[in-house]
């Protein structure tokens, strides 16, 4: 599945955070185009955001992006190892950070660290430049570069006078040097998950240099562009390869070898004219945050089996102590009850709280969000009622925050089977266009846009959507459904009389 991005570090051994940070507050700091969480230290949060931002500003010189930040912000939690192990376990050792992109969630949790072997910074850059790409670049990439690119970018220096793209790794280039490369055709077919141990490391290393040397190569550059596209109209990926850079994949290993032999170098900017310092806005979060963050991360982003979810619960419960709650807390246990246990116990959790909190968007959506769990085991009127319901509290969360990504695909999921007038369809389908175009980088927002389109006799406008999920080497079982849907798209294009 596309929503999941990890950075393998390059040395092991990540440093837990000092004891210092354990003995303050969760804080957040948040930016025009980002919301930083850390442990601790609103000095850590603030620097983080503050690079954040600068980078952000690169990327739009480098990409030509448009100025216009997206309402939806990143959010990025500053984690240590030991708290990135709770929520992520199950992605194994030697994972720096991770990018998820989900429809209640689009996050980049970090192991942060001066510490670090990688680089806290590098490490932050890496996962915003997957935001970055996925939020104004959506389309079909090939996962070698698109883990490439956000390695090449990931080094930036952003010093006073002067800015450095495409500093090497150290470690990236250790094992180019000195290990064994994977074969070409599995760089060019495979993504990172789906390889073990060295490997994956040697794939972050490969990726690097490949993409380093489209950076500094023009003539290949516009190769890669033919390549990409020949990948999009579906050609197998290494016909597609070969189609846009006309050599095979064992001539184009040898010549990054020689690449590789050349020290790459990096490529120095003239700073920009002095640009105002972001708007900050900081945030002291709730004392059970200390307790509850990270397995709050692993319920929202993670992963729970099915023979975890009753521990996963009893673990919720027992971090979030005895009633009364604060705000985190309470959040936590409810979207705790409505994934993992009771979906009425979520609603007498939070009908209390409503009453004080009439105007809580958060509370709002969870509690739309057990109606509307509690409806997909209902049937008949009993089903229509609790949709109903959904429908009501989520509509008042749209009406605090018509940007509110979750709010707008639950509420649009609320019509799911129902029957609708001519101004209620119009209204639903505009929702769901709404919700790709502020996260387009999450699958199943991207297919439920693309089969209202289809349904609505919108081929030519599905088309685009289904083709960047239908050959993205990311999306999992969502390019299977794609690759169907753009069939039917492409049909019912040419079936259509010419003008």
């Amino acid at each position: 599945m596309r929503s999941i991005f990890v950075l393998v570090a390059a040395l092991c051994g990540w440093p837990t955070l000092s004891v210092e940070a354990h003995a303050q507050r969760w804080v957040s700091v948040e930016t025009p185009g980002v919301t930083v969480f850390a442990d601790g230290s609103e000095r850590r949060a603030a620097g983080a955001s503050n690079n954040l931002e600068e980078f952000d500003s690169l990327l739009r010189r480098m990409t030509g992006a448009p100025a216009e930040r997206s309402p939806t912000k990143l959010q990025v939690y500053l984690f240590s190892s030991g708290q990135f192990e709770e929520a992520f376990s199950h992605l194994g050792d030697n994972i720096a950070g991770v990018y998820v992109a989900r429809t209640e969630r689009i996050a980049a949790y970090s192991i942060f660290s001066p510490n670090s072997g990688l680089g806290s910074q590098d490490t932050l850059f890496h996962e915003y430049a997957h935001h970055f790409m996925y939020q104004y670049f959506n389309n079909a990439y090939p996962a070698w570069y698109i883990e490439g690119f956000a390695e090449v970018v990931s080094t930036a220096a952003l010093g006073t006078d002067r800015i450095v793209i495409g500093r090497a790794n150290e470690g990236r280039v250790r094992d180019l040097r000195a290990g064994s490369w994977i074969p070409m055709d599995q760089l060019l077919t495979a993504s990172p998950l789906q390889i073990d141990g060295r490997d994956r490391s040697m794939f972050y290393a490969q990726s690097w240099l490949f993409a380093h040397y489209l950076l500094l190569t023009p003539a290949a550059n516009r190769q890669f562009l033919a390549y990409v596209r020949a990948m999009r109209s579906g050609r197998p990926p290494l016909e597609a390869f070969q189609e846009g850079f006309g050599v095979t994949p064992d001539q184009m290993q040898s010549t990054l070898r020689l690449y590789l032999r050349g020290n790459p170098n990096a490529i120095a900017l003239g700073r920009p004219a002095h640009a105002a310092t972001p708007r900050m806005d900081v945030a002291t979060l709730p004392a059970s945050a200390d307790r509850l963050m990270p397995i709050s991360a692993r319920l929202i982003s993670g992963v729970i089996s099915d023979d975890d979810k009753a521990s996963v619960l009893a673990r919720i419960r027992q971090l979030a102590g005895a009633a009364p709650y604060d705000d985190f807390a309470l959040f936590t246990v409810a979207r705790a009850e409505i994934r993992l246990g009771s979906t009425e116990t979520a609603r007498t959790l939070l009908e209390p709280y409503l009453t004080t909190h009439p105007d809580s968007r958060d509370g709002l959506y969870l509690m739309g969000l057990a109606y509307l769990r509690e409806a997909d085991d209902a049937d008949g009127d009993a089903r229509s009622t609790l949709l109903g319901q959904a429908r009501r509290y989520l509509g008042r969360g749209y009406r605090l925050d018509g940007n509110h990504v979750p709010t707008l695909v639950r509420y649009a999921e609320t019509y799911s089977g129902e029957s609708m007038s001519d101004t209620t369809y119009e209204n639903y389908v505009n929702i769901l266009l709404l919700s790709r175009q502020l996260a387009p980088q999450v699958d199943e927002i991207s297919l439920n846009a693309a089969n209202v389109l289809l349904r609505t006799h919108r081929p030519r406008e599905a088309i685009p959507i289904l083709r960047a999920l239908a050959y993205d080497p990311h999306a999992g079982g969502g390019a299977e459904v794609a690759q169907r849907l753009l069939a039917e798209a492409e049909a019912e294009v040419a079936a259509a009389p010419s003008n």
